[in-house]
């Protein structure tokens, strides 16, 4: 049960570009607006909840739009055998 986390597993995944120091920065940043969200709550910011709990995805949008603007620079990061089928 990944209570539609899968979606900003697969993105931090495509931002990371296969680059453990990407994923890291990656993960912080996902994970600091989900703690925002958190943090909003507990401090009884006025906004409606369901707005906060939107924000992960939100961002996880914002993320795929401006990564895959430049498709050049998308590809280059690409592992070298992404799409090849494994024969022994």
């Amino acid at each position: 049960m990944v209570a539609g986390r899968g979606w900003i597993a697969i993105t931090l995944v495509v931002f990371a570009a296969w680059k453990p120091a990407r994923l890291l920065l990656g993960a912080y940043l996902f994970d600091g607006v989900t703690i925002l969200q958190l943090h909003a709550q507990a401090l009884g910011i006025n906004v409606p909840t369901e707005f906060l709990a939107a924000l992960p995805y939100v961002a996880t949008i914002l993320v795929l739009v401006l990564i895959s603007r430049d498709k050049k620079l998308l590809k280059m990061n690409l592992p070298a055998s992404l799409g090849k089928t494994f024969l022994s």
